[in-house]
């Protein structure tokens, strides 16, 4: 079952998307930058040739998570790379812990989507600037706040799987 705040906030994050695209579209600039070393732009594009990548790899990582949230319920354990499987995935768990895995998942998608629309606002606001390109320090806090981000979804499914009751110890008892 798909969980509802994931996949609300997934969808609020594509309307985002359409938001920032509409009103970022017609007043970019035909070319862009959108490569930036440590001096400043070092890469351009064309702008439609971008926001149409940009609207692909969007609607592509939405896609891929509803179709592995919708697939993973029917997937066999073996493919379900997780400590503990055995015990995880019994019959008796199999549905929460498909739910929690598909939940956390989705989560990371949102926080890949969140990432793109942020790296596209400092991209959008870098060309606006009036002055020649540079990567702003905007880069660098949404970079670390994606790590972040990703990092607490892998401590939760670290703390949910890996503290797992393993097979009996035969030396005790």
């Amino acid at each position: 079952m798909l969980r509802r705040a994931p996949v609300t906030a997934m969808f609020a994050l594509v309307v985002v998307a359409i938001a920032q695209f509409a009103h970022y579209y017609p007043i970019l600039p035909d070319r862009i930058a959108v490569h930036f070393g440590t001096r400043g732009a070092n890469g351009w594009g064309d702008t439609r040739t971008f926001m149409l990548t940009y609207g692909i790899v969007e609607a592509a990582i939405v896609a891929v998570a509803l179709v592995v949230a919708r697939v993973l319920g029917r997937a066999p354990a073996s493919s379900i790379n997780i400590p503990n499987r055995e015990f995880w995935l019994a019959d008796e768990r199999r549905r929460a812990t498909i739910d929690y895995v598909t939940e956390q998942f989705l989560w990371l998608e949102c926080l890949t989507l969140a990432f793109l629309v942020a790296l596209a606002q400092v991209i959008f606001k870098a060309n606006l600037r009036g002055t020649p390109p540079t990567l702003p320090q905007d880069f660098w806090l949404t970079l670390a706040a994606f790590i972040v981000g990703v990092g607490w979804v892998c401590v939760r499914l670290v703390r949910r799987f890996a503290g797992a009751p393993g097979p009996p110890d035969r030396r005790s008892g």
